[in-house]
C-alpha cells in the first residue's frame, strides 16, 4: 500500500491526525486531534445534558416510562434540531476532512520531492 493512501486512510478511518503522526508532523497531527476531541467532547456534553433534563423529568413523574412519550418529549425540547448539534457535527466533518487531505497532500509532496 503506497504511503500516500496509508496516512489517509488513517486519517479518515481512525481519527483526524493521525494520518500526521504517521509522517511525524507532530504539531499538526495534535493540533487536528485537539480541535476533534474539543468538538466531540461539545458534541457529548450536548447529548448529555439534553438526556439528563429528559431523565430528570422521568425521575419527578412529569413523564411516562414509555418509549413513544420521551421520543416525543425528546423532539418537543428540540433535541434532534438543535443548532448547536448541527453546527458542532459540521465543524466536525470540515476539520475531519481536512486532516485527511491535509495528511495526503504532506505525504505526496514529500514522495514528490523524494523521487526527484
Amino acid at each position: 500500500m503506497k504511503k500516500t493512501t496509508k496516512v489517509t486512510l488513517l486519517s479518515l478511518l481512525l481519527f483526524p491526525g493521525v494520518g500526521h503522526l504517521v509522517l511525524k508532523k507532530y504539531l499538526i497531527g495534535i493540533t487536528f486531534m485537539s480541535c476533534s476531541t474539543y468538538l466531540l467532547l461539545s458534541l457529548i456534553k450536548e447529548l448529555h445534558n439534553k438526556t439528563q433534563h429528559l431523565m430528570d423529568s422521568i425521575i419527578r413523574g412529569e413523564i411516562s416510562i414509555e418509549i413513544s412519550v420521551i421520543y416525543q418529549t425528546f423532539i418537543d425540547q428540540g433535541a434532534l434540531e438543535n443548532s448547536n448539534f448541527t453546527t458542532i457535527s459540521y465543524l466536525f466533518l470540515i476539520i475531519w476532512t481536512m486532516a485527511a487531505f491535509d495528511a495526503y497532500r504532506i505525504e505526496n509532496k514529500s514522495s514528490k520531492n523524494s523521487t526527484d
